[in-house]
Order: structure tokens, then sequence, then C-alpha cells
């Protein structure tokens, strides 16, 4: 069963009739995740759905696709405009060559689902404090380990560019929102709601924005060549270029990376 162009995913026997002869409403495969209020009330609910004929009618890809994401608010909730999201969203896959959203409606958008891990949940430097715990983290961890995170921060950086090109920013772009695929190993950039595309405003503002957009990026930057040692190209150039601004104590940070590098040569 295709969730993507890229990916498919093996359902159940039971659930092969759900998909050829859909109920009504969408059938929930999985909650991925839930946001309470101080009150307990659910505000929003995020799961994996087989979509059912109401869907199918009202969005074509969801019939392409019908094992997809669905994020659901409550009609209660605040939300942003879900068209604004869709729209990012659709602008940047066209850019970036990634798959597109599928729909949306007053409360919900739907995307297709992207099997994988955010890449918070694969570095072992989230969540840490204070930062400086991390370069003992990073001189500790398997070459291995810092190596694949180097690429797949590579490649990541290279998807920021690709969007910063087009003066397009994220606005919400923590490691938790990049996703992690295995079978084909990629990343792809999620929840647009924050972002804005061709952004007209000063200059000023924009190297605000680009730099907000890189901070979490440029942090694990730092991490990882603290093992590593300094690495060429573009991603290890703007993380050095930003130190200063990324840690209270950059030259912590520096004597560290100092040291990585004559470790590296076997000084």
């Amino acid at each position: 069963m295709p969730l993507s162009p890229l990916h498919r995913v093996e359902l159940a026997e039971n659930l092969l009739s759900l998909v050829s002869n859909p109920p009504e409403k969408d059938f929930p495969l999985h909650s991925i995740a839930r946001k309470t209020g101080p009150d307990g009330r659910e505000l929003v609910h995020s799961e994996l759905v087989i979509a059912g004929k109401r869907a199918r009618a009202q969005f074509p890809l969801a019939a392409r696709y019908p094992v997809h994401f669905v994020k659901s608010y409550h009609p209660w909730t605040f939300h942003g405009d879900l068209r604004i999201e869709f729209e990012n969203s659709r602008a940047a896959a066209q850019i970036l060559g990634t798959p597109e959203p599928i729909g949306f409606d007053r409360n919900s958008f739907r995307a297709m689902f992207l099997p994988g891990k955010p890449l918070s949940k694969i570095s072992p430097f989230t969540g840490v404090e204070p930062p400086e715990r991390c370069l003992d983290i990073a001189q500790r961890a398997h070459p291995a380990v810092l190596i694949g995170l180097w690429q797949l921060a590579s490649d990541v950086f290279e998807q920021v560019e690709k969007l910063h090109a087009h003066r397009f920013y994220h606005g919400d772009l923590e490691l938790h929102n990049v996703v992690i695929c295995t079978r084909p190993i990629q990343s792809f950039l999620i929840d647009f709601e924050g972002s804005e595309r061709a952004f007209a405003g000063p200059d000023e503002a924009w190297v605000r924005y680009r730099a907000r957009d890189l901070f979490e990026l440029s942090r694990l930057a730092i991490y990882l060549q603290s093992g590593l040692g300094r690495q060429p190209g573009p991603l290890a150039q703007r993380s050095l270029q930003d130190l200063p601004a990324l840690f209270r104590n950059p030259s912590t940070f520096l004597a560290r990376l100092d040291v990585a590098d004559r470790r590296a040569v076997g000084g």
C-alpha cells in the first residue's frame, strides 16, 4: 500500500477491505500525538488513518494514498489558517521534490505519512543541559554515529538552503520537525504552519529569520565537530560563522574543536 511516491506500508489482511471498500468516515489506525489544554481537554489529535469515502471524494490525493496522516484541531481551539499551512507545505514540497500535502478543511490538515523518526529522537544531544555537556557526549560517541548524524545534518542544511534561496523560511525548524526515514534513507522537513514564502521584508529581518531557521542545526553541527574535528563544506562554515551567537561561552566550544582537530590527525 503506497504511503507516498517514495514509501509503502504492509497492511493486515483484515484492513485491506477498508481500503477497497471504505466507510463513510476515516478509520483510525494509530494515534501519533495528542495535545491537551490545562483543563485536560484535547486540543490537537494527530493520527494515521484509512481515508473514508468523504475524504476521498473531497481530496483526490486521499484516494491515491488512502493511508495517510491527519492532524485535527478540536472546534473550540484557536489555531492558525490551515490554508496557509497547506499552501506553504505544498510550495516547500515543490521546491524540495518531496511528497506534497493531501488537503485541509476548517479543522484538519492531511499529509502523506512519512514512516520515520524525528531527528530530535536520533540525536544523543537532545534535551541535554547545559550545552557544554554535549561536548563530552560527542567525545565518547562512536565515530560512526557522529559521521551518520553529520551526513543527515548536511542533507537537512542543503534543503533549508534551497528554501532560503526562494526567500522561504520555515519559522519553526527545530529538530523534531525533521523526519528521518530509513527506506530510502532521506530527511524531510515538516510542519510549515509558521513559515512564509517569498519573504519580501527588509534584509535585516531576513537575516534574523534565516539564522533562526538554522539555530538548532548549527548547534548540532558544532556538537558533531567537537567529536569529529572541523569538517569541510557549507554546514561547517555556517556553524562556525554563527558559533558566537549559538552559545553563552563560545570559547569553550572553540577550544574543544581545537582538541578534536588535533585528535583527528593523531596529535
